[in-house]
């Protein structure tokens, strides 16, 4: 894109890919908030630091995600081909977010 060459639309894929942690994190936010507001709660300290603790995992998941995407669309846009490797590696990031999720639920 940098040489003048047109960006291709697949590029849109990896552009999107880091967005899945936002659902993650409200899918997250949910869950603590339906804890919280069960009868007899008392563990304020386990949400506090399920929200802290999985929103910072999330959110470095995210951010090396979008890196690896950035690399991605660049290495495309370069050569035409890997799309499905590049796909491998963002899903592979991805497993660290959903793991983030399932910890910080089991906290709960």
């Amino acid at each position: 894109y940098a040489q003048g060459k047109s960006a291709l639309f697949t590029l849109l894929v990896f552009v999107g890919a880091p967005i899945s942690q936002t659902i993650y994190g409200m899918l997250l936010m949910n869950f603590i908030l339906s804890k919280a507001a069960e009868s007899g709660f008392t563990n304020w300290g386990g949400c506090l630091g399920a929200g802290i603790f999985g929103g910072l995992g999330m959110m470095a998941s995210a951010w090396y995600q979008g890196k690896s995407a950035a690399v991605a669309c660049d290495a495309l846009g370069e050569t035409g081909k890997g799309m499905v490797n590049y796909l491998m590696v963002l899903g592979i990031v991805e497993t660290v977010a959903l793991f983030v999720l399932v910890f910080s639920m089991m906290v709960l």
